[in-house]
């Protein structure tokens, strides 16, 4: 869980490209405390395991600075 400036609640998971064919790497995060809040997502460089593998290994400074540069999902 990750918590931003404001204290809102994220969760954050991989991603791929559409209906999970292979893909531009992102990182999709889902606000939980305020269901109004837009999802957003921060696309890598790599593939969906890139993806996965930063997810576990960052620390929670890392986790926040991706998601203060994601953008809104459209």
């Amino acid at each position: 869980m990750i918590v931003d400036d404001a204290l809102r609640e994220w969760e954050a998971y991989a991603s791929a490209g559409p209906h999970g064919l292979p893909g531009v790497g992102r990182i999709v995060f889902r606000c939980r405390s305020d269901s109004g809040v837009r999802p957003r997502y921060r696309d890598l460089e790599g593939d969906r395991a890139g993806a996965e593998a930063l997810l576990v290994q960052a620390t929670p400074d890392e986790l926040r600075a991706l998601l203060k540069e994601a953008v809104p999902v459209t």
